[in-house]
């Protein structure tokens, strides 16, 4: 017979990554985890786990075992939650990372999301330059990304089109004048990691006045809001904010797709599912209504 509690550790250790990290997630020792999991190979016959040049992931055997384990879970916690059983109460744990040219904007959301779900979700928040090599490498559960793709070995949501325009404050164009020309700009500074603000800059004539130059969202949108100079911001942010003016149509070919993602090969839990669920509606009512 198939011991669930074996199942559920092997859950924890796909989705932790490691042995150590899984035991840290179900507060039991490494050496426990490994005989479980050792016990579960045993009373199945196969090799859950595979070994190559990333590390360790599930074989076809243990693909099939996620998804009965995962399945399993489901229904415990639905049970435990209908029986209002103190199982179907203890908070769930998720860790996030955050595209770090999006994070100061989200935060609201996430901790409106964490606060709403009841049992309790107990979030981490990363702020990462590339939250899906978070997901990837399992330093994260689940990945906020500006992405034109989705990357191979991730699944998950397309939540919004994100748009980004030239800005400057009332005052300004009222001193230069609506043509983005006419401005000074605030560019990314060369030391930026920032994908998706290089991409920003790069559009930017060399002769351009620059009037300051920053390597983060926060800087960039704080300094045009302070009436340091232009920049491209995110329309659905911008336009929200009454003294920052609109200097030309979003340009299209630097629109770039916000996506939830997580790894292929691990089921989503209950924090997971929920975060999917909850989230990704809510960031595309408010993106699309900021449209």
């Amino acid at each position: 017979m198939i011991d669930w509690d074996n199942l559920r550790v092997f859950l924890a250790a796909v989705h932790s990554g490691n042995y150590t990290a899984a035991a840290k997630r179900l507060r039991i020792d490494r050496t426990t985890v490994g005989r479980k999991l050792d016990r579960l190979e045993q009373q199945l016959g196969v090799r859950l786990f595979a070994q190559s040049e990333e590390g360790y992931h599930p074989t076809v055997a243990g693909r099939r075992a996620l998804e009965v384990a995962d399945q399993m879970e489901q229904l415990v916690d639905g049970l435990a939650a209908e029986l209002g059983s103190p199982a179907g109460t203890q908070a769930g744990r998720l860790r996030i990372a955050v595209a770090a040219e999006l994070g100061a904007e989200l935060m609201a959301d996430l901790a409106a999301f964490a606060a709403s779900q009841s049992p309790p979700v107990q979030i981490t928040i990363r702020s990462t330059a590339d939250p899906a090599e978070h997901v990837v490498q399992r330093k994260s559960d689940i990945g906020l990304c500006l992405v034109d793709h989705r990357p191979d070995h991730l699944r998950g949501r397309r939540i919004a089109r994100l748009d980004q325009a030239a800005y400057a404050t009332r005052a300004s164009v009222e001193r230069h004048g609506a043509d983005p020309r006419a401005q000074a700009w605030i560019r990314c500074s060369g030391w930026s990691q920032l994908p998706t603000m290089r991409r920003w800059d790069a559009t930017l004539r060399d002769d351009v006045r620059v009037a300051a130059y920053v390597d983060s969202w926060p800087a960039l949108l704080s300094t045009v809001e302070l009436d340091v100079g232009a920049a491209f911001l995110w329309t659905f942010v911008a336009d929200r904010r009454a003294d920052l003016v609109q200097l030309a149509p979003p340009d299209a070919s630097l629109g770039v797709d916000l996506w939830a993602l997580v790894r292929d090969d691990v089921p989503m839990d209950r924090p997971t599912r929920a975060f999917m669920d909850d989230m990704t509606v809510r960031l595309a009512a408010r993106i699309g209504q900021a449209a």
